[in-house]
């Protein structure tokens, strides 16, 4: 998957059993756990992007590695069309978009959301909609909630806490929200460019102590990142640092069927900077 991914650019894959000594030339490294766990604390010190495969967001050792780059991506089934997403995007540098995440030719909506009144609009839209492309009602009910979530932060959490106010035009939330046969996607963009991901981090421990069940009403009311996390299938963020941040949140839209039992929470987890 990730030879087809970068043939494109004309990057060679190398396969080895353990971290090379040497990855002075590398574009990006892919371990899985085995080799994740025989490097331990030398993953640190690749100046390439890492991304690890087959692992769990539930090991702790995983976590830690993720408080801070390189190691910035996590794609649990090495088989998820994720792997090649994030291959090429960390190759091309080509970074924004949601449609990155769906087939080809799929149409996005967007909708600019600048206020409360907008954005309740916004969660009502998208519901219905949900609904009209055969979204699941479990579905359905986790994106409003998540969908709330995201532009509460885009809203109210980014410009608390950046530290450059952004322009007149850039204080509203960009909604975008797009569907295939396989998942159902949304994506958040603000003018701040102010997420880390040691933040993101901290709220995925959040998460995991929560056990995927916060609870409160009105999803934007006091959940925070960390209910956001627990209630989608893969969580990507791209940020540019001072210009904006894009959050997009993917759902699966039919039943798993060959897994005896279904992870709970995210199981794909990605920090473009």
């Amino acid at each position: 998957m990730v030879e087809a991914a970068l043939a494109e650019f004309g990057i060679a894959v190398a396969c080895h059993d353990a971290l090379p000594p040497d990855l002075g030339g590398a574009a990006l490294v892919v371990v899985d756990r085995a080799a994740r766990q025989a490097a331990g604390d030398g993953l640190r010190k690749v100046a390439a992007p890492v991304v690890i495969v087959g692992d769990d967001i539930e090991d702790d050792g995983v976590v830690t590695l993720m408080v801070d780059a390189p190691v910035s991506h996590l794609v649990e089934d090495p088989r998820d069309r994720d792997l090649a997403i994030t291959s090429h995007k960390l190759v091309s540098r080509d970074l924004f978009g949601l449609d990155k995440y769906l087939a080809p030719g799929t149409r996005v909506r967007e909708r600019t959301v600048a206020c409360d009144a907008d954005r309740r609009a916004a969660v009502g839209e998208v519901s219905a909609w949900a609904q009209a492309v055969g979204a699941r009602q479990p579905v359905v009910h986790r994106l409003a909630n998540v969908v709330d979530e995201l532009l509460m932060n885009a809203l109210v959490d980014a410009p608390a806490t950046a530290t450059v106010p952004a322009a007149a035009a850039a204080r509203c939330a960009q909604l975008r929200f797009g569907c295939d046969d396989r998942v159902l996607g949304v994506g958040v963009i603000d003018g701040y460019g102010a997420l880390s991901q040691r933040d993101l981090i901290a709220n995925v421990r959040r998460a995991r102590s929560e056990r995927g069940r916060p609870q409160g009403g009105d999803g934007g009311a006091g959940l925070g990142l960390y209910f956001v996390l627990a209630n989608v299938a893969a969580l990507v963020v791209n940020v540019e640092l001072g210009r904006r941040t894009e959050v997009v949140c993917l759902f699966d839209v039919v039943r798993p069927t060959r897994r005896p039992a279904v992870p709970r929470g995210v199981r794909s987890l990605h920090v473009f900077t």
